[in-house]
């Protein structure tokens, strides 16, 4: 798989290749694809999730599995097309899911209608279910609901959803649904079990079957990686009921909403600190049990409920909640407090960011002077960065609004084979764009012994080479379209060696903190003339993770400056 000894690939069980991400099927966008094209993307869903899940999933999960591989090929492609509609959560909104049968007319489905009577006698879409009438009507345009339910008086000007209130309160409701099923009939996917196995196979349930369709397509583009048995990202069935409910945790509080009711503070909230309570052994799940509570904290803290606030940022393990203690903590005027987890920060601080505002929250940190090149704003230009950039190139060089995408680009293509190593656990899929650990406090230790060290020869020619191999393969940490291959050669051209090693420094020392904050633009002038410069509007200010960027290339001697506007 690896066409380098950079990485040495560990040993264990037989593993699954990935090799088909790159063009076991190209589709044209002005072509219909294979007629067992998506049926075949479905098949290898399945197929993965009960070779590698096999003893993590339940009886009835294997079955259904089992029971979509008996289906006849007709069944299959029609099942494998709703699949992919919005991933399994097919039909317009306000319908609860439900599609017109009358819709679904596939090339690849010869015979619709027996089709669908497989799939519902397989128990896998329910064909005209008791569905509540305003779904039902709300798969019905304007048109067809004055024609159908001529009788029901209605202004012609009034809007689909005044028209639908008003049908619905005319008549019973199985009256409606029979008028309705006289025009046309409608199915609903009751794929029960398929979220799990997009889980399983994808590793994040906001990935579905249409991800397929971006890779061969070409949109995307994957790195090919070692997949087995041994690097799942969930070890047994217990962690993943832990995952799924932390995910109906996440839900339930997003239906809370940013600001929540002072009855759900009193009944939900304490039931659901008590479900996040306990930290989790498994990296994976303990960072989203502790995300989960930094956003619970932060709406209980926009509400004034500070003491709710404060426990779920104790609980949590991930920045900013230290930081956003010692806030509450200064404004319930526990002076001693705040000054012991500001200790704690500075003794052991989980990124640069939280050192920073440790050492600034109790005292004025004098901060070290930062280049600002002041100018008028004579107009209001639809954007102030290429407004800049053309100031700054008048005189001739050339220039880019690429922000984060150049640091984060010359350190990916500095460990590009650090970035895609095969160690345990790190892909789940083949369709990720980086390690599932990439920002965890442990990345490059438990890659240390197996990878060479990118610094240990010119680092010019390893990002050329790197760049020509890998131009348009999809990168969690930068995206091809800014940093183009013509920029990466520009760039590569005007920065000299010491200070391309010293920005892939900044980003290693601090890899989710300098993930963003790098100034706006990237100038250059010819080999070694070049600057960074940072685009502030009448009423900008600098952030904290700007300020940080700003110091970092100041300390190392890269040129960077403010470019301020005033009216």
């Amino acid at each position: 798989m690896y066409t380098d000894l950079q990485c040495s690939k560990p040993s264990g069980k037989s593993r699954l290749r990935n090799d088909m991400p790159n063009g076991a099927v190209r589709l044209h966008p002005r072509a219909p694809p294979p007629a067992n094209y998506y049926a075949d993307n479905l098949l290898a869903v399945v197929d993965t999730v009960l070779l590698r899940y096999r003893d993590v999933l339940t009886g009835e999960e294997r079955a259904f599995g089992e029971g979509i591989k008996r289906l006849s090929p007709p069944a299959l492609r029609l099942l494998a097309r709703l699949a992919g509609r919005a991933g399994g959560r097919a039909g317009a909104p306000g319908t609860g899911g439900l599609l017109r049968e009358d819709a679904l007319r596939y090339a690849e489905v010869p015979a619709t209608d027996a089709a669908l009577a497989e799939l519902a006698a397989a128990g896998l879409v329910e064909r005209d279910s008791p569905a509540p009438v305003a779904a039902i009507l709300a798969m019905f345009t304007t048109g067809e609901l004055a024609r159908v339910f001529w009788d029901v008086p209605v202004a012609a000007t009034a809007r689909k959803a005044d028209r639908v209130a008003r049908i619905a309160a005319a008549s019973p409701a199985g009256f409606v649904r029979w008028r309705a099923r006289r025009h046309c009939r409608w199915a609903r996917l009751a794929a029960s079990h398929l979220p799990v196995y997009q889980l399983l196979f994808f590793g994040d349930r906001r990935k579905d079957l249409t991800t397929f369709v971006l890779r061969d397509l070409g949109v995307h583009r994957y790195e090919p990686v070692s997949l087995g048995a041994d690097t799942r990202q969930f070890r047994d069935r217990a962690m993943l009921e832990r995952y799924l409910a932390l995910l109906a945790a996440a839900d339930e509080l997003s239906a809370l909403g940013a600001l929540p009711a002072p009855r759900a503070v009193r009944e939900q909230v304490p039931r659901l600190l008590e479900e996040l309570w306990n930290p989790l052994p498994e990296r994976l799940l303990e960072r989203r049990r502790s995300r989960v509570l930094n956003r619970l904290a932060r709406n209980l803290e926009r509400t004034g409920a500070f003491d709710e606030a404060l426990a779920c940022y104790t609980r949590s393990t991930l920045p900013p909640a230290r930081e956003r203690r010692m806030r509450i903590l200064r404004r319930l005027g526990d002076d001693e407090g705040v000054e012991t987890l500001r200790g704690n920060i500075l003794a052991s601080p989980a990124d640069a960011v939280e050192a920073d505002f440790a050492a600034r929250f109790a005292r004025t940190v004098r901060r070290a002077p930062v280049p600002i090149l002041e100018q008028r704003l004579g107009s209001s230009p639809d954007s102030i960065e290429n407004h800049a950039l053309a100031m700054l190139t008048r005189a001739g060089g050339v220039g880019w609004h690429l922000e984060n995408n150049l640091p984060m680009a010359v350190f990916a293509l500095a460990y590009w084979h650090w970035l895609f190593a095969p160690i345990e656990g790190a892909f789940v899929n083949p369709f990720q764009t980086g390690p599932v650990d990439l920002f965890w406090p442990d990345f490059f230790r438990v890659r240390q012994h197996v990878c060479e060290d990118p610094l240990a020869t010119p680092l010019k020619p390893r990002l050329a080479a790197t760049a020509r191999a890998k131009a348009g393969v999809a990168n969690r940490l930068f995206n091809w379209r800014r940093f183009t291959p013509a920029v990466a050669d520009a760039v590569f051209d005007a920065m000299p060696e010491a200070h391309l090693r010293a920005l892939v420094d900044i980003v290693r020392g601090d890899l989710a903190g300098k993930s963003a904050g790098f100034p706006d633009l990237t100038v250059i002038r010819g080999p070694g003339n070049y600057e960074f410069v940072e685009v502030k509007g009448p009423n900008d200010q600098l952030q904290v993770s700007q300020r940080l960027w700003i110091a970092a290339l100041l300390e190392r001697g890269l040129p960077v400056r403010v470019l301020r506007f005033r009216q």
